[in-house]
Formats: C-alpha cells, structure tokens, sequence
C-alpha cells in the first residue's frame, strides 16, 4: 500500500476506534485482495459498520475528519447500502459503504459471503468481535455466462440501436448518434465478456465496465478496439459504426457457438440490409 494510502487509511481506523457508533472496519476492493493489482492511483474500500448507520448517512461531517475534500458524491438510493464516493485533495479516493452490523452477521449466519467478500477483505477494527467468525474469502468471483433469452435480447438490443445511427448522421444529429452508439458499446462489452468465460475451461475474471480488459481479450480483438471509437463527425461516425457491428457480430457469432446458442440471424441481416442502404451518403 501506497504511503498516501497508507496515513488515510490510519486516520480512518482512529476515527472508527474513537466513535462510539462505529462497530467495526472492513476493507475490501483491490488493497484487500492480494492479487498485486493496487497502486497509487487505487481506490481505498472500506465499509463502516455501525450501530446507527443512519446518522452517518445523515451528516457527512465526518468524512472531512480524514482530510482537505476535493469533490464528493452521495448514493443513498437505488442501491443495498448507502455509500460516500470522496477524491481528497491528497489525490487518493475512498469508497466509503455504510452498513449496519446485519451486513456482517448475515454472512456469518449463512457461513457464507456475498461475491464482494469472497474476492477478499481485511478486517481493519473489530470492536466487538462481530467480523471474527465471517468465513475466509476464496479469491474467487462470480462468472456469469449468458442463457439464450439473455443473449437473444442483448442481440436484438444492440442492433435496435445500430439502425437509429445513419439516420441521426444524416440530420447531423451527432450528440444523439453519440447516445445511441455508446449503448451499442456497452452491448459491445456485454458480448466481449460472454465471450471472455465461455471461451476455456480456466474461469476469467472480466472485472466491471471494462476494468482490464488488455488483460482478457485476444491481442486481435485489442486491436480492433482501437477502430470502434470515432470523431464527432458523420463520416468517421460511419466508419465507427460499420467497425463495431463487425466486430460485434464477430464475437457474438463466436460466443453463441461456445455457449450452445443461436444467434438471431434475421435480425443482424434485416438490419444490416438496411444501414448498407446509406452508404455512400457521408
């Protein structure tokens, strides 16, 4: 751990030791893992504990306890536990989760823990020995590999949206062809991990919203990232287009096959039919 990391994270435990309503410290995230991915740019994770947890969510007071706040973000709803996103001015970002003591005794209970703990936690205060009988963390994550309901409507998804771009780069609506082609690379994604775990025997970990992705698909298909991208303009915007149904199709084609899965040919041709009717036009 990082020295910058190292000092705020000690402010944090003194914090926690000193407030009565803190139970206990959990970190979680990269610097709990042991896998060598953290460095200095790395998140600190840490989730609070506490008796009363609502007073935390209450007054955010208490986070300026641990240094200058550059820029802060607060998630209440839509979401298990509230958390506290906080970039100090120092450079270093804490993820701060606040739980009540079910968090921890639930998974005791169960003797089993949720998909964030089994990747790995360390347990930095324990006031009243609540996190002592969690069980061990695995180092093992969730691989999820697609069904076909799931594949067929990420499919028709990613091609609903490819038939809007031409008509916007003809109005010259580039912003609205911007909104729709990153939900086509978010599928693009989507499609890239499927690929990812169905392709060997050996699990792969493909992380969340790209996170390493150099390091779980093909150096061709790295390759071929560099062409999806475009500049706000309709004619590059058209390149990019024609470069991501490629390769869309290409690894949807691949990961249907590896799955056991049928591809909804239809409507890759009709739509695809139906962009090649604008070629020419940028």
């Amino acid at each position: 751990m990082e020295s910058q990391h190292r000092s705020l994270l000690e402010r944090i435990k003194n914090w926690a030791i000193a407030n009565d309503n803190v139970l206990a410290l959990v970190m979680t995230g990269s610097h709990a893992r042991g896998d060598g991915k953290p460095d200095e740019l790395s998140d600190l994770d840490v989730e609070v504990i506490a008796d009363r947890p609502d007073e935390l969510t209450a007054d955010g007071a208490w986070l300026k306890k641990f240094g200058g706040i550059m820029v802060s973000q607060f998630f209440d709803e839509g979401q298990e536990y509230p958390t506290r996103l906080v970039l100090y001015e120092s450079g270093a970002k804490v993820d701060f989760t606040l739980a009540s003591r079910k968090r921890l005794t639930d998974m005791t209970q169960a003797k089993k823990l949720d998909s964030l703990y089994e990747r790995g936690y360390t347990v930095i205060v324990d006031k009243h020995g609540i996190a002592r009988d969690l069980p061990s963390p695995s180092g093992q994550f969730p691989v999820v590999s697609p069904d076909q309901q799931k594949f067929t409507a990420a499919v028709e998804e990613f091609w609903f949206e490819a038939a809007h771009i031409p008509k916007y780069l003809i109005r010259d609506e580039l912003w609205v062809a911007k909104f729709r082609d990153w939900t086509m690379k978010t599928l693009l994604l989507k499609m890239l991990e499927w690929r990812a775990v169905t392709k060997g025997k050996t699990p792969v970990d493909v992380w969340y919203i790209g996170s390493h992705i150099k390091e779980w698909v093909d150096l061709e298909i790295w390759g071929e990232l560099q062409t999806v991208f475009s500049h706000f303009d309709s004619s590059d915007s058209w390149r990019g287009l024609l470069a991501t149904t490629e390769l869309f199709r290409r690894v949807a084609l691949e990961t249907a096959e590896q799955a056991g899965l049928v591809y909804p040919t239809e409507v890759d041709a009709s739509v695809t039919r139906y962009i090649a009717s604008f070629e020419g036009k940028f």
